[in-house]
């Protein structure tokens, strides 16, 4: 089995259909080459509205058929790269973890705030 080829997303921006640049989207954080169905698509060059971008969104909004995500698997080139992936390994976005502000040692705490203003 050969390996997934890996691409980040200014690697697809890159990708915009522009002075002649293939076209190529992201979906699920799969990637997608595009350019040779652009032709074929029934909404005709809408797809260039999201050339170069993560169209997940855009696809889901329009209610694709089964048959479309079918037809879009034929032109997957590869993945995002793991530390730029926003879906998990089911299709379902990921939450962000947001990492606390690290405590400054310099700073008192609300403790230590309210035990010097009660005593001083």
């Amino acid at each position: 089995m050969s390996e997934v080829q890996k691409y980040t997303i200014a690697d697809v921006a890159s990708r915009n259909g522009r002075g002649g640049a293939p076209v190529w989207l992201i979906y699920k954080d799969s990637v997608y080459d595009v350019t040779s169905y652009i032709p074929e698509h029934p909404g005709g060059d809408v797809i260039l509205e999201e050339a170069g971008k993560d169209c997940t969104k855009a696809f889901d909004d329009v209610d694709h058929s089964s048959d479309a995500v079918t037809v879009l698997k034929k032109y997957k080139i590869g993945e995002i790269v793991e530390e730029e992936k926003k879906y998990d390994a089911n299709g379902k976005k990921k939450k962000r973890v947001v990492a606390a502000a690290p405590e400054n040692s310099g700073n008192r705490s609300c403790m230590n705030k309210i035990t010097c203003g009660l005593l001083g």
